[in-house]
């Protein structure tokens, strides 16, 4: 079931610590939600570049990927303040329709 690629990461997690027996996952996810916290913090544009390379064979999938990373990152800097992704928001040059 983890190795299922259309189980979320967050939600595999939750279900993880059920499954073992945990019950209050309340520091189990925050614990993580700050590690997560730490790691967008010190993202670069080259990193979100490199893992849409890695992730997308094809242009429409890379497309696909800047734009629903993009809503992502307004979320991380709306609400959560992360202010590094600043650059990141910005739409690469429109060359291509997305």
């Amino acid at each position: 079931m983890y190795k299922n690629s259309k189980v979320h990461f967050l939600t595999a997690y939750v279900e993880y610590l059920l499954d073992t027996g945990v019950r209050s996952e309340e520091y189990y996810l925050g614990d993580a939600s700050r590690f997560i916290r730490y790691l967008l913090a010190n993202s670069t544009e080259e990193d979100v570049n490199q893992f849409i390379n890695h992730c997308a064979q094809t242009s429409s999938y890379k497309n696909r990927l800047r734009k629903t990373l993009r809503k992502f990152f307004c979320f991380a800097n709306d609400i959560l303040a992360m202010e590094n992704l600043n650059a990141i928001l910005k739409k690469p040059d429109d060359n291509s329709s997305s």
